[in-house]
């Protein structure tokens, strides 16, 4: 049994995850650009009729580290060195199956943007787009649910969360001023993105064939890594994970997240047929640092290098994890979205009720 690490060893480890994650974000990355125009075209007239015979049923994951399962351990081998998709067997997906399904198919990938989903976009860690390797499933199995999630890294909320960090690290104001004007540019140019990732998802299933009533399309959004005020002080937030101001910790909790949810709801509207699942407040109070609870308890991860995983290769492996929900809190989301599942209306929210902590309920969307 190994040793809890020193506080002054946890605190190395968050400011070489800082550092890690600067160099990550340093380059803008494909899916930060504007994207052209998806090959989109109208189901073809001839698609073959649906017949799911003698194919198991299966739930798909698509997008970012949300779907893959980023941060919950116990992930799948990569098909080649140096790559980080990071499906985890903890993820939403593979934990919620909706009733009568037989498998999971996570085409998923951590660092994922619209770019890498979209019909005809870029490659990410040598798969092609994600949409396309869809249509693949299509032929092996009867696909009777979708989730997507996808858009944090198109901000990117990874290059955010550095550069709040470096902020507080290095004692300059809170970088929630800036963000506050530039987050809704940001927002703005990703809805269409999301939108036609949606639209690229409905086109691969309608060439299989496939009615837009005989499966369930899910976006949702992301929940929170932020409860919004530390239990730590201001000396000891590095060492536990969140190296943040007050100011930015609360404009994350209070505007950021719930306009990222916002933007997501507005393209689930757009798009008929698609169902919306509110994360945002699915973690609220067992976030890292969060008042009332303990690091044994907490849902997420902190922002720290994990020196242990150079076993698998140097890469965004090592800090990747950083900010995202941990195995714990990976079944937590899995419980929202087995309720969404069976749940009859187009759109829910997942929160916590005050109270004994008897986890997430979905609740109707404001």
């Amino acid at each position: 049994m190994h040793a809890a690490p020193s506080r002054t060893a946890r605190c190395a480890a968050a400011l070489l995850g800082v550092l890690a994650l600067t160099l990550l974000t340093a380059s803008p990355s494909a899916a930060h650009q504007a994207a052209p125009a998806s090959p989109l075209a109208a189901p073809a007239a001839s698609a073959p009729a649906y017949d799911p015979t003698a194919r198991p049923t299966a739930i798909v994951g698509i997008g970012d580290s949300l779907t893959s399962g980023e941060g919950g351990g116990s992930y799948r081998a990569g098909r080649a060195p140096g790559q980080w998709c990071h499906r985890s067997a903890h993820a939403q997906v593979e934990l919620a199956r909706p009733p009568g399904v037989d498998t999971t198919v996570n085409l998923a990938c951590s660092g994922a943007g619209t770019d890498h989903v979209r019909l005809g976009g870029s490659r990410h860690y040598g798969e092609r787009p994600q949409t396309e390797a869809l249509a693949d499933v299509t032929r092996t199995h009867d696909v009777r649910s979708i989730v997507l999630t996808v858009g944090a890294n198109d901000i990117p909320v990874a290059g955010l969360a550095v550069e709040c960090a470096l902020r507080f690290l290095t004692w300059r104001p809170a970088c929630a001023d800036r963000w506050d004007t530039e987050l809704p540019k940001r927002l703005t140019a990703l809805q269409p993105r999301i939108e036609q990732n949606l639209r690229d998802i409905r086109t691969v299933m309608r060439r299989s064939g496939r009615p837009d009533d005989s499966y369930d399309l899910i976006l949702q959004s992301y929940a929170s890594p932020s409860g919004g005020v530390s239990r730590h002080s201001l000396l000891r937030r590095a060492a536990e994970g969140c190296p943040f101001s007050d100011r930015d910790m609360r404009w994350v909790r209070d505007t950021m997240f719930p306009a990222l949810t916002a933007t997501s709801a507005k393209v689930a509207a757009a798009v008929p047929g698609v169902r919306f699942l509110d994360l945002t407040h699915a973690l609220d109070g067992r976030q890292v640092c969060a008042p009332g609870t303990t690091r044994k308890a907490e849902l997420s991860w902190g922002v720290h290098l994990d020196p242990t995983r150079l076993v698998h290769g140097p890469g965004p492996n090592l800090v990747a994890h950083s900010l995202h929900p941990n195995a714990a809190g990976h079944r937590e989301l899995a419980r929202c979205l087995a309720q969404f599942h069976t749940h009859p209306d187009p759109s829910a929210t997942c929160v916590r009720p005050p109270g004994p902590d008897r986890g997430p309920q979905l609740a109707p969307r404001p």
